[in-house]
């Protein structure tokens, strides 16, 4: 599954075995945020959600704040949300919130993960 808005996209893999990747790509703002939602709260009921942000060149805290509500959904029904590879702003901005580390919300996988 595939959704875009403008300067956004969003690609969801099929499950494998218990995981699911997304791929984010562009600006991850308010305007943004309500797909990334769906994405998320909207897979399957794989254990893990793997997401990708490497391809994200923005992030404000509409967004951060969509990801820690979106993590805190998916862990009441069992699964994980883990952050996986991301672009050196996510990276600042987890850093800023002090969100880097793993959370009740999520997971932040070494960078080589």
């Amino acid at each position: 599954m595939s959704s875009t808005t403008p300067g956004f996209t969003v690609e969801v893999d099929d499950p494998q075995d218990d995981r699911v990747s997304i791929r984010v790509k562009g600006e991850l703002d308010m305007a943004a945020t309500p797909t990334l939602t769906e994405a998320i709260v909207g897979t399957s009921s794989a254990a893990r959600i793997h997401l990708d942000l490497s391809g994200v060149t923005f992030l404000d805290s509409s967004a951060i704040g969509a990801l820690v509500a979106s993590g805190r959904e998916v862990g009441e029904r069992g699964s994980r949300l883990e952050i996986g590879p991301r672009s050196d702003i996510v990276t600042r901005v987890l850093e800023i919130t002090g969100l880097v580390e793993s959370s009740e919300a999520f997971d932040v996988l070494a960078d080589d993960a």
